[in-house]
């Protein structure tokens, strides 16, 4: 489902808070932040009061603009085009979506040091004390890419179930959160932390013990921490991404 339109939507009156915007800004924090995903990987924002989500097409995520975004159907129909065709692959955000009516935003990347730890067979734990917002919430999938879309859709949306993430071994993750605020940040602590974990098992470091690790998910959380730390990325975009900001209506 690569479809390029030629009467694109029309986003004359574009303002920050317009899903496309926010999206092309996530994927510019990400990539920022060292975790693109080559043309691959996908930002995707359910459509409020719609069986539709706002999604991206195959590039590079620091060249995400508004009206490259689209919205589709949770049948897959575009039913807003943007100017370059929706990613192939979307077929699981739309499982997602109806298996789990609190996610409102699903993200798919090809981090590095979180596909690196998928090679270990290791589980995620509390390496470094950011890894403690998603304590006990991650899943694991073993790709299989003989399985069609239709069938993986729905295999993925059961395994990850109620949980924030899941690593895709060999591959990647997948985040889902109420907001994309906090599933960009979130696959950002999940990339930091893998990188620590790996680090730290070559040289025989030990996870933090679970009661000290809760106590910091506590504290994180009741500080604010997720929206800080986008707030605090988003003010870096306003300097660095002038392109993205001029798109602004």
């Amino acid at each position: 489902m690569s479809i390029v339109s030629e009467r694109p939507t029309d986003l004359s009156t574009l303002g920050e808070a317009d899903p496309r915007f926010r999206i092309a800004a996530a994927r510019r924090i990400l990539h920022r932040e060292g975790l693109d995903s080559q043309i691959g990987g996908h930002v995707s924002l359910r459509a409020p009061g719609e069986e539709a989500f706002y999604v991206t097409p195959y590039q590079y995520f620091d060249e995400t603009l508004p009206e490259h975004v689209s919205k589709v159907s949770f049948d897959l129909e575009v039913l807003e085009p943007g100017t370059l065709g929706a990613s192939p692959g979307i077929n699981f955000h739309a499982d997602v979506y109806k298996a789990r009516p609190d996610v409102n935003c699903v993200i798919h990347a090809h981090s590095f040091w979180a596909s690196v730890l998928t090679t270990t067979g290791a589980p995620f734990g509390v390496y470094y004390d950011y890894a403690a917002l998603l304590m006990d919430s991650i899943a694991v999938w073993d790709d299989d890419p003989s399985l069609t879309p239709d069938v993986e859709g729905p295999m993925i949306a059961e395994r990850l179930a109620d949980n924030r993430a899941m690593l895709m071994r060999y591959h990647g993750s997948v985040n889902g959160a109420d907001t994309l605020e906090n599933a960009v940040i979130e696959l950002l602590v999940l990339e930091l932390c893998a990188h620590y974990q790996v680090e730290a098992m070559k040289i025989g470091g030990a996870p933090l013990d679970d009661a000290t690790a809760r106590s910091y998910r506590s504290a994180y959380l009741k500080y604010g921490f997720r929206q800080q730390m986008w707030d605090a990325n988003y003010r870096r975009l306003r300097k660095t991404d002038p392109d993205l900001f001029a798109t602004l209506g």
